[in-house]
C-alpha cells in the first residue's frame, strides 16, 4: 500500500514556496555575528560541563559503587549516593541560572545596543 504525500494548495497559491527571504541588517552586522559565536561557545561549554558531571555520576554508579554506597552516618540507611544525586539537581539548576543571568545581562544588552546602533 502506497501513501501519497499530501499537497497543500494554499502554499503554492499564496507564493510561500518562492517568497524572497527578508533582508535583516542585524544579521549582517559583524558585532552580532561575533555575539552569536560567543553565545554559542558559552552554551556549548555549559553543555559539556553538564554532560561531564552526569556521565561521571552515572559511570561512578556503574563501575565504582562502593564509595557511593557507604552510609553517611554509621547505623543509618542514607548512603552518599543520595546527597550526591540531589547535588546533581542543584548543579543543574545552578548552570541554568548562570546561563539565564548571562543571557539577560550580557547578550540581551549587547543585542539591544547593536539593534539601536550604539557602539559598544
Amino acid at each position: 500500500m502506497e501513501h501519497a504525500v499530501p499537497a497543500y494548495p494554499a502554499a503554492t497559491q499564496h507564493g510561500a514556496a518562492d517568497r524572497p527571504v527578508a533582508n535583516n541588517p542585524l544579521l549582517d552586522d559583524p558585532r552580532f555575528r561575533a555575539l552569536v559565536r560567543s553565545r554559542r561557545a558559552f552554551s556549548w561549554t555549559l553543555t559539556v560541563i553538564m554532560l561531564a558531571a552526569y556521565f561521571a555520576f552515572v559511570l561512578t554508579l556503574a563501575f565504582k559503587l562502593a564509595p557511593l554506597g557507604h552510609p553517611v552516618t554509621e547505623g543509618y540507611p542514607t548512603t552518599w549516593g543520595i546527597p550526591i544525586g540531589f547535588g546533581m539537581f542543584v548543579f543543574t539548576f545552578v548552570l541554568v541560572a548562570v546561563y539565564v543571568v548571562c543571557a539577560n545581562v550580557t547578550y540581551d544588552h549587547a543585542v539591544s545596543q547593536i539593534r539601536n546602533g550604539n557602539p559598544q
